[in-house]
């Protein structure tokens, strides 16, 4: 069918698959907070992988119906070199690998969504610059010192990543009661918390512990919501390289040695990515190589993201989606 055909008169299948992504999306919004019944948009978005299979192989059937298995399949390459053809002319336009990307998660809230396909562009995105020797770009990943009410703690990972799995510590009451009082130093970091107002999606509201400025050499930093946000590969081995490509902000630039690296932050989570340690499996996220940055988001395309995350298995969204967290940041 021609371009033109189709902007005139959708086929049946397109409007089929967008009516069940739009019955997802009013159920994924009215059972959110009712867990007896949050089975029922999963369902949904597998029915819609069962559609577009279902779709994809009555195509190829009817086409090697009425023109026959060669002509159908000359016809599905030709169709995949365009396709190819297209992403490499995309990606040569916006210098960078992956032109396109699906937000799988709720990190991002409020300003990217779950769903959403974001255009990438490759070009060095806006951050904080600072730069470390070798040696105090390998700090950042040291053990964390704490202090708190005069005592000292040497954790992995963070004490937020350690309160999570400890909260009924000593250390952790303090933290959650008065993340404020809470000193922590990792290498050539010190990072101070907060009390920061999170809200609920069932109109609920309340205060967690979270990130509220990093000092280093003196100055203060502060999350710049003026910074680009990234689509990055986690480095391999680390936490994060299990999920797949990261669309978080950049916070900081680090020149070290000659190399330049990341570190980012959702806009919805409470830490930095570095932060975030996995005691079960001993994982931890470190600073990313620019060579693993796909790029700057400079656009994005509401909910067709989701086609892609029901293909790879994302079906159900995680309990951060119920959540908008606050923490001090610069606009």
């Amino acid at each position: 069918m021609e371009l033109q055909e189709i902007i005139k008169k959708p086929p049946r299948e397109f409007l089929i698959l967008f009516g069940t992504l739009a019955l997802f999306l009013i159920c994924n919004a009215l059972l959110r907070d009712n867990p007896s019944l949050n089975f029922i948009p999963t369902i949904i978005a597998a029915l819609v992988v069962a559609e577009i299979a279902f779709f994809v192989a009555a195509e190829v059937r009817e086409g090697a119906e009425e023109h026959g298995w060669k002509h159908e399949a000359l016809d599905t390459l030709i169709a995949l070199g365009v396709a190819i053809a297209i992403w490499y002319g995309v990606s040569f336009l916006l210098n960078t690998s992956a032109p396109l990307s699906g937000v799988v998660s709720c990190s991002m809230l409020p300003n990217l969504q779950r769903g959403d396909f974001v255009v990438v562009q490759g070009s060095v995105p806006k951050a904080y610059e600072i730069t470390m020797s070798q040696s105090e770009l390998d700090s950042l990943n040291s053990r964390a010192q704490v202090t708190y009410n005069g005592k000292n703690a040497s954790l992995d990972g963070s004490v937020f990543a350690y309160c999570r799995l400890n909260r009924e510590s000593e250390l952790c009451k303090v933290f959650l009661e008065s993340p404020e009082d809470i000193t922590e130093r990792k290498g050539a970091f010190t990072y101070k918390y907060a009390k920061c107002p999170i809200s609920f999606s069932n109109g609920a509201s309340g205060y967690q512990p979270c990130l509220s400025e990093i000092n280093f050499k003196g100055r203060q930093y502060l999350t710049n919501f003026s910074n680009d946000i990234i689509v990055y590969q986690p480095p391999a081995g680390d936490l994060y390289s299990l999920v797949g490509d990261i669309v978080h902000r950049a916070v900081f630039r680090i020149s070290a040695e000659g190399k330049t690296y990341y570190l980012t932050r959702g806009d919805n989570n409470p830490v930095l990515d570095l932060q975030i340690y996995d005691y079960g499996q001993g994982l931890a996220n470190h600073p990313i190589p620019a060579e693993n940055v796909r790029g700057k988001v400079i656009g994005r395309i509401p909910w067709l993201g989701y086609f892609k995350l029901f293909i790879s298995g994302y079906l159900q969204e995680d309990d951060q989606c119920k959540t908008q967290l606050e923490f001090p940041h610069v606009d």
